[in-house]
């Protein structure tokens, strides 16, 4: 296995990376630690587009840039370490793109259309007040009414919600087969509204609570029909665990750049602290950590678009990814000191974003119970 870059996908990395350093950085630094609004964030993904960032894994027969999973990656981790807000925003529109390239010839002209060229934002609704992620416990209603549905129930969590012109929505009809959950489309219009939920950290793009009160749903508008709905994200989001892993790992490189600027600059006990012993153990146990995790990350992205079942090796990559970067970013923390702490130094907000991703789809217990599953065969849930 060999997960070196080619050419292309160096030349492209290399173009992206002086792109986001030119373009996105200074123009995400205007905002602070502020909410991006929603026409702003526009803006910012529309830039990112020929980069593939919302459309890279969208094959170009469906208006996608047909890129590789570890191509997409490979970007996506250097977006991740100037923006982890912003590759929130482009993770959650790839994702609701992979499940619309799916649907219908309507459904691909009315959503997947103007999502690859950024005009609408999606955000998928998973996650209740009373069902993180063991999602078989959702609650959230689908009644007939007609062609269509009736929805009715409450989200949290959801990514991208208050920039949502429509909701990819996971709920029971339970008059339904099987199981009876269905992923239906609800448009804003059709009658959910969001709040914006205050956080530690990531507070620059959505995450929001949803209430969907009768919202109308058309039968043109039904995405996976009932008894179908849990299939399809579960195959989405062993797809899209590495990627959330490659998100903690772009901000452990940070962490970990940042922290090599500050002990080549830093003097204490009359010498710079890159030449004091414990400070390079930090720095070398860092890489050590980022390096491990972004291989497995790779094998899992390469297992994946070589169309083979990777959900094993996804869980095992997100969970090391996501517990790696929280570690990292406690060295980076401990190399700066009593500085560390200080909003004037990048360390103390990616030390606040790093434990948020390792429960972003599905906690560290459920990745480890998803492994175990995967290696007993013998489910503990």
């Amino acid at each position: 296995m060999d997960f070196s870059p080619t050419e292309e996908q160096r030349i492209a990395i290399d173009s992206f990376r002086r792109f986001l350093e030119a373009e996105i950085a200074p123009a995400v630094a205007e905002h602070g630690d502020a909410f991006i609004p929603k026409d702003d964030m526009r803006e910012l993904l529309v830039k990112l587009l020929p980069f593939g960032m919302g459309n890279g894994l969208i094959d170009q027969a469906h208006g996608g840039l047909g890129l590789s999973p570890l191509t997409v990656g490979l970007l996506f981790e250097e977006l991740a370490r100037v923006s982890p807000d912003l590759a929130i925003v482009a993770l959650i529109q790839m994702e609701a793109g992979l499940l619309l390239s799916a649907g219908s010839e309507s459904i691909q002209a009315d959503y997947l259309a103007p999502l690859l060229r950024g005009e609408r934002f999606a955000c998928i609704g998973i996650s209740e007040p009373g069902a993180g992620s063991n999602i078989a416990e959702i609650s959230s209603r689908a009644r007939r009414d007609g062609d269509g549905y009736l929805i009715t129930g409450e989200k949290q969590w959801i990514s991208s919600g208050h920039y949502s012109d429509f909701c990819i929505c996971v709920a029971r009809d339970e008059d339904g087969p099987g199981d009876g959950f269905g992923l239906f489309i609800v448009d804003r219009e059709a009658g959910y509204e969001s709040r914006n939920i205050p956080k530690m950290a990531l507070n620059r793009q959505s995450t929001a609570q949803l209430h969907f009160d009768r919202a109308k749903v058309p039968a043109d508008n039904l995405l996976a029909p009932p008894g179908e709905g849990l299939r399809r994200l579960m195959t989405l989001l062993a797809g899209s665990r590495p990627l959330v892993g490659l998100l903690a790992v772009g901000v452990a490189r940070a962490a970990l750049d940042h922290s090599i600027e500050y002990a080549k600059s830093r003097q204490q006990h009359g010498k710079v602290i890159a030449r004091h012993q414990l400070v390079q153990a930090r720095i070398a146990q860092m890489a050590v950590q980022i390096d491990a995790a972004r291989l497995m990350l790779y094998r899992a992205l390469d297992l994946t678009g070589r169309g083979e079942h990777a959900n094993l090796e996804s869980s095992m990559a997100k969970h090391f990814a996501t517990e790696a970067a929280c570690e990292v970013t406690r060295h980076a923390l401990a190399i700066h000191g009593g500085n560390g702490v200080a909003r004037e130094f990048p360390v103390e907000e990616l030390y606040r974003v790093a434990p948020i991703l390792s429960v972003t789809e599905g906690t560290p217990e459920m990745q480890q119970l998803i492994i175990g599953r995967s290696l007993l065969g013998e489910s503990a849930f």
